[in-house]
């Protein structure tokens, strides 16, 4: 008997960013600030995950938290969308929303999310902790 949900559905391709969230990327890596990145693309997770890391790295854990809880609602839409099934790779911005939800939500004492983050960025391959990931999803 096969699981469903450990093949890949019909036309997804894993890890593959989304078009607004590669834009996005862009603009900050041009020289935008991340603020209005996000103004230009509400619906990017990568937008929303980078914005949260940069609340998370000065000292703002309740906005990078909310920041993250955004972009893991957009990043999951949209691989939901793409056919993504549970326990197939995800794309840098939904990875990046989950570390920065984790981190937020350990400073802010939520021990069960923080472990919910945690967990699924292990099964991912990676560790919470990782600052070298967290810096490359950023850049």
């Amino acid at each position: 008997m096969t699981d469903a949900k450990a093949a890949p559905a019909a036309g997804f391709t894993a890890a593959r960013p989304s078009h607004v969230d590669q834009v996005a990327r862009a603009q900050y890596q041009a020289g935008a600030d991340l603020g209005s990145v996000v103004a230009a693309h509400l619906d990017s997770a990568w937008a929303w995950g980078a914005l949260g890391a940069a609340a998370l790295d000065s000292g703002d854990p309740v906005a990078a938290y909310s920041h993250a809880f955004m972009a893991h609602a957009i990043g999951f839409r949209a691989l939901d969308e793409a056919g993504w099934a549970e326990g197939q790779p995800v794309t840098d911005a939904v990875l990046l929303a989950l570390i920065v939800t984790g981190l937020a939500a350990r400073a802010l004492g939520a021990n069960d999310q923080a472990e919910r983050a945690r967990a699924f960025v292990q099964s991912q391959g990676h560790a919470i902790d990782d600052q070298q990931l967290l810096a490359g999803l950023i850049a």
